[in-house]
């Protein structure tokens, strides 16, 4: 099989099987962990305090942070989404280039970091210790073709789960602006709409699909 026809087939594939009861949601929970280390992140680039991750089985996660003066507590806001997306960037660059240990050591590492250091939800633990030990099993028992497989499919979930979450937010946004998770939280900063902050995020993950494409198919 050439590795450019799952390339072609893989939005659709991340697309159905993210509809999948328990297992499509169970997979979509990567975008979830690297959304909330975003926020993390920023925290303590920030010089911030991060106290907990969340993890939810809804796809749902929450990281709890401190940080001092608004500009600060703005981008911890708004890092989650494109931290998603520009991580599932840098993900399939190194797939471009072979580098499937690379994606494989980095998403045990974020998860690693996470179970020591910071999620303590019972299903946060569960699925973090799984989902080591699945990406380790692929990584040391996995042919070339396997690894190629999973890091392109578990890339794919976190670059487009971003843009499906987007949409999702935007559709929040403008049901219920208050419940628009950072979207409504920016526009209690900025004083801007929560609809403005939805569909920056929707073109950032726009962004970085269009630059994940243009790695593996020139424009």
């Amino acid at each position: 099989m050439k590795k450019e026809y799952i390339l072609y087939a893989l939005p659709l594939v991340v697309l159905l099987f993210n509809r999948i009861p328990y297992l499509g949601k169970y997979l979509r929970v990567v975008n979830t962990l690297i959304h909330e280390s975003g926020h993390a992140l920023m925290a303590l680039l920030m010089r911030g305090e991060v106290y907990e991750v969340e993890l939810f089985s809804n796809r749902a996660g929450t990281a709890t942070t401190k940080t001092k003066g608004k500009f600060r507590f703005f981008m911890v806001a708004f890092a989650g989404y494109p931290v998603g997306s520009a991580f599932a960037w840098l993900m399939f660059y190194f797939i471009s280039k072979g580098q499937y240990s690379v994606v494989l050591y980095s998403l045990a590492t974020v998860s690693l970091l996470n179970l020591t250091f910071l999620v303590r939800n019972t299903f946060g633990l569960i699925w973090l210790v799984v989902f080591v030990m699945l990406v380790l099993i692929v990584k040391f028992y996995g042919d070339d073709m396997m690894r190629y497989i999973f890091c392109a499919f578990i890339t794919g979930i976190m670059l487009f789960e971003a843009l499906y979450s987007s949409v999702e937010l935007i559709t929040l946004a403008f049901r219920k602006s208050k419940s628009a998770g950072d979207a409504a939280i920016l526009a209690q900063i900025t004083r801007i709409p929560a609809m403005f902050w939805a569909i920056i995020f929707f073109l950032i993950s726009l962004l970085f699909i269009y630059l994940s494409i243009k790695l593996f198919f020139p424009i």
